[in-house]
This record gives structure tokens, sequence and C-alpha cells, in this order.
């Protein structure tokens, strides 16, 4: 059976985001309704005088996502309106990105994929009589790292780096 979009868990250090000291990853959850990760991945073909057909080789990805969320007063929001308040650039404007799929949650602690990203405002507001929401464009700024993800009984999440032996 197929599994739905709440299998996925998006989250985002929001913390660190505009220059903060201390991490505190968000969930991307509630209020959002559209987020769909985007790995752009860079393939590189070559027709070779005698093959038939094309040699691929994959060079890298350039991640990208576009998070739309309606406005909720909350932490989230306090993040996302002061992006947009600010327009920044630079060093502020990177953080991290994580993702998990439930399903590979055993216990509270699980596999888990951390990505060192920027985060830029896109988009806010709506048409007259609808309800206001903003976007950001989250992209790629290094390379994917593996690790785990704890979530504490207080609903906080704590990521570490998979450790592996030679």
């Amino acid at each position: 059976m197929a599994e739905n979009r709440v299998n996925m868990v998006s989250m985002l250090d929001i913390g660190k985001l505009m220059g903060g000291e201390t991490s505190n990853i968000a969930e991307l959850g509630d209020g959002f309704t559209e987020l769909s990760e985007d790995w752009g991945p860079d393939i590189e073909s070559t027709q070779y005088i005698n093959m038939k057909s094309k040699a691929s080789t994959l060079k890298g990805y350039e991640f990208s996502t576009t998070a739309e969320r309606q406005y909720l007063n909350d932490d989230m929001q306090t993040v996302i309106d002061n992006l947009f308040k600010t327009l920044p650039v630079g060093s502020d404007c990177e953080t991290h990105y994580y993702r998990f799929y439930k399903t590979d949650i055993t216990g509270s602690t699980g596999d888990c994929i951390r990505i060192p990203v920027i985060v830029a405002p896109s988009s806010t507001g709506g048409a007259g009589g609808d309800i206001l929401t903003s976007s950001i464009q989250i992209n790629g700024n290094g390379d994917v790292e593996q690790g785990t993800v704890t979530i504490g009984e207080d609903g906080q999440y704590t990521w570490a780096k998979k450790v592996t032996t030679p």
C-alpha cells in the first residue's frame, strides 16, 4: 500500500536562520499546503561513436523546494515574517533542512538526512478575501549528510551525524 504525504517529515532549523546561535529544528507541517523536494539531478550524457546508446554520468544534485504556508501565529510564522521584513542575504540566509520518513522511526529514533541550505522569502499575500499565504524558497548549499533524528518527549527534534566505520 502506498504511503501518504504525512509519512515524509520536512524540517528547518529556524534557530540558526538569520544568524541565531542556538539550533531549533521545527517541522514544516502545520499551515504548509505544499512542499515537494526537487533534487535536480545533474546528468551528463555522451554519445560515443561505437555505441548505439548514450553513456550517462550523474555528477551531482541541486536541491530546491518552495514551501507555501497559510499564515499562522507561531514561531515558524515569526521567522517567515522576519524574512519578509529584513530580506536577508549572504550568511543570514543559511541554515539546515532535514527530512525523514516516519516509517524509518523505531521508538523515538530513525534515519534522517540534513542538507545545508539557504532560505529566501519568495512571495506573500493573496487575493481579496483569501487566506494570507507566504512562500519561501529553500535551496541546497552543500552536500547531504546522513544522520539520525531523535524525537524528544517534548516533541523537539535533535539530529546527529551517522557514524560510519571504515
